[in-house]
């Protein structure tokens, strides 16, 4: 059993489960805001300031504090990172990139091959020491309408792994491909959301991933859809600021589209007339180049068909750190069933 797989609480679990101004924008972390506010937010150590869709001012400083500009006054908000664990977090070496979790050192993957063959529970998926090395998977996320809030699925997410208990409403799973009944492949259950909450999700995610600015990366999978429509597919985090900021594969008006889910929410939409099928296989392909300016460069294809390919911002700020892949039933807002296989994300291009 994976009594202690790792990361089961690290950074993907500040995801919140209520919608409130700036969702993917500012985190609430207890910071005590100073006093006396100034009038206009200062240029000095910017990393990046924009305005969101609601028409508010936000600066971002070099020490990690952000800040809105509310009429007359320059107002701190939250910490939206910290700037000693990002340069705490990681060994650097000649030849390798090393995660730094506790007294472990842990290589990152940025090259890595998913076909779920191997394997009979899924706890055989996720990474439980460092002599895991044929692993890349380090978490999941089941949220529903009986796992609430982050405690909740957290909780859940642990008593599954050391086999405590069982899935309630959501569920992912090894599964009989529903075309080919001698592949195996990997299955996401989600039931609908309640009115109070955002969206549900059944996901698996890997915390391994070390890409920064003018990094590259190339991502694939093949979805097939057996009901309902999810709204996220994969999400490409920067799990060391508030909220997970980031791209993401998204369905919009039945089509794939990217949204960065950061910043002022940048939806690059797709123009084609090719739409996401259901009850039948088709594979996803995206390249992001990685950048905090407009000189970033965001590609996708669906069934080698490119649908987008654009220039533009594909990373929150200039130093944040892409270290989290996640996969599946990232969010809906609707029950829904999706299977993934030959899940690949590599440095280079293929």
């Amino acid at each position: 059993m994976c009594n202690n797989c790792i990361f089961i609480s690290f950074n993907t679990d500040m995801k919140l489960t209520k919608s409130l101004l700036l969702l993917f924008i500012l985190g609430f972390f207890g910071c005590v805001k100073p006093e006396d506010p100034v009038t206009t937010c200062s240029t000095d150590n910017l990393l990046d300031s924009f305005t969101t869709q609601d028409g508010l001012e936000v600066f971002i400083y070099e020490n990690g504090e952000l800040y809105i500009q509310e009429e007359a006054n320059c107002v701190f908000e939250t910490l939206y990172f910290n700037p000693s664990q990002l340069a705490n977090s990681y060994k650097f070496s000649s030849t390798d990139t090393l995660l730094i979790a506790g007294s472990t050192l842990f290589p990152v993957k940025n090259n890595y091959l998913e076909d779920f063959e191997s394997g009979t529970s899924i706890n055989d998926l996720f990474v439980a020491s460092v002599s895991d090395t044929g692993l890349y998977w380090t978490s999941f996320t089941l949220q529903s309408p009986e796992v609430l809030t982050v405690d909740d699925y957290v909780t859940l997410r642990k008593c599954i792994l050391n086999g405590s208990c069982t899935f309630k409403d959501n569920k992912i799973e090894f599964s009989e491909d529903p075309v080919d009944a001698t592949n195996r492949v990997f299955k996401f259950s989600s039931v609908a959301p309640t009115e109070e909450m955002v969206t549900a999700k059944a996901s698996i995610s890997s915390q391994l991933n070390y890409f920064t600015q003018t990094s590259e990366v190339w991502f694939q999978a093949d979805y097939y859809i057996e009901s309902g429509m999810p709204f996220s597919l994969v999400d490409f985090e920067s799990g060391y600021f508030a909220q997970s900021p980031g791209p993401r594969v998204v369905i919009k008006n039945g089509k794939l589209a990217m949204e960065n889910k950061f910043g002022a929410k940048i939806l690059h939409e797709n123009t084609t007339n090719t739409t996401v099928p259901t009850n039948n296989w088709f594979t996803i392909k995206v390249h992001i180049k990685y950048n905090s300016k407009d000189t970033g460069l965001i590609e996708l294809w669906q069934d080698g068909e490119e649908l987008i390919s654009t220039s533009g911002i594909s990373l929150p700020l200039s130093n944040a750190i892409q270290d989290i892949l996640e996969v599946g039933v990232t969010a809906t807002p609707e029950g829904c069933v999706l299977y993934m296989d030959n899940i690949r994300i590599s440095e280079n291009p293929f």
